[in-house]
């Protein structure tokens, strides 16, 4: 029996469990904890480490768990009471970054309008993981701008979707633009018809067969069966796994027995999230630190600038206070865990080289860092605007 699997989880469960602990006691978020341990068994840093597949499936897993808890928080009834924000604010946040961060790119480096809209695309998502658990801590999440901050990232989950579908096609793989973009668009209203079947009538009847059982463990297989089985019918479908578990926890949600779904998958959503950005961690070469140091502090205060200034706006074109919207548009001025997944789509399709997919990776893991502290301090930017825009009147 070959033990290198074992192996391999025990060093990474290790050496997490030494580094959270020392971020814990610095007061560092365990996320970062994460992030730091893939540095750490970086193929880059150790060569004992440097065949560590299954980490990449243990990662996927992740992902599609936690697309499902999302789907679970965020039921079809919790999205119509923000729906405005989710709407307005999410589809103008994301609007705008794309925007911002194409032209001003285009106009720098002078790459392709491809290169430049997927860099647009990279930059309009932000932190879940991080940003929620911040506002959680602190006990902002019910607060106007938390609200809206709730309402902007959930928007940015479900556009990870179709962002990831149109990245063939601007690079030219799904053919002509408006024939794939037809394809797709038929698709997602196929997907939508049998979601709407599955929660309609199919689910909940097997949901309420099961529960007769009285059994947590076999609601719990039901579930993932649940789960593995709506993914991989979007997969068939063309579309991608991270949809299907998406869709298979709106579905659920929507039932009585979703608090009980909610308080199963938690831990393993924890657990499998864990290898998802140790993986990430894992394909940064520390080595850019030192041959691009320039470039990695001039992309970071570009993309913080930019999510900022898109957020901002965002919020203002909903016509909140400048409160808010500046709260909200720092809050939010980070790279997300989804934009991860997408980079690695990116560098498949050659939209971004090998070495700028490393700078972005640094980049990514510097602004993650500094997000528990830019949250926590937000609506302290207000009062030095305000005074700021008092003394220039």
């Amino acid at each position: 029996m070959q033990h290198h699997i074992l192996i391999n989880i025990c060093a990474i469960f290790g050496v997490a469990t030494a580094v959270i602990i020392i971020c814990r006691l610095l007061n560092i978020r365990y996320i970062i904890g994460y992030l730091i341990t893939g540095v750490l068994l970086s193929p880059n840093t150790s060569a004992y480490f440097a065949d560590m597949e299954e980490v990449d499936v243990y990662a996927e897993i992740g992902i599609i768990l936690l697309l499902f808890t999302i789907g679970l928080e965020f039921s079809f009834t919790n999205l119509k009471k923000i729906q405005r924000y989710v709407l307005g604010g999410g589809s103008a946040q994301v609007f705008f970054t794309i925007v911002l961060t194409a032209v001003i790119i285009w106009l720098m480096m002078r790459p392709g309008w491809e290169e430049s809209i997927f860099w647009g695309f990279l930059y309009a998502l932000s932190s879940t993981a991080i940003v929620i658990k911040t506002l959680q801590d602190s006990n902002k999440i019910a607060t106007p701008h938390g609200k809206f901050i709730l309402a902007v990232l959930l928007f940015q989950d479900i556009m990870i979707v179709p962002l990831m579908l149109f990245t063939p096609i601007i690079a030219g793989v799904g053919g002509n633009l408006l024939p794939a973009l037809g394809w797709l668009l038929g698709k997602l209203i196929l997907m939508g018809g049998i979601a709407y079947i599955l929660a309609r009538f199919v689910i909940p009847y097997l949901l309420k067969t099961v529960m007769k059982v009285q059994s947590q463990e076999v609601f719990l297989i039901a579930t993932m069966f649940i789960i593995t089985g709506v993914a991989l019918l979007t997969e068939q479908l063309g579309l991608s796994l991270a949809l299907g578990a998406f869709i298979a926890g709106l579905i659920i949600a929507e039932t009585e027995y979703n608090h009980m779904a909610v308080s199963c998958f938690l831990p393993f959503r924890y657990v499998f999230m864990s290898f998802f950005f140790i993986s990430m961690g894992m394909l940064l070469n520390y080595e850019i630190f030192l041959t691009d140091f320039g470039w990695i502090v001039f992309w970071t205060v570009f993309a913080f600038a930019v999510k900022a200034a898109a957020g901002t706006l965002a919020v203002k074109v909903m016509g909140l206070a400048w409160k808010t919207a500046l709260t909200v548009g720092f809050s939010i001025a980070q790279i997300g865990e989804f934009s991860f997944v997408l980079a690695q789509s990116g560098l498949q399709y050659e939209l971004i080289s090998a070495n700028n997919y490393q700078i972005f990776l640094a980049v990514s893991i510097i602004l993650m860092s500094l997000t528990p502290f830019v949250v926590s301090n937000a609506e302290r930017i207000y009062p030095i605007f305000k005074k700021y825009k008092t003394s220039n009147a």
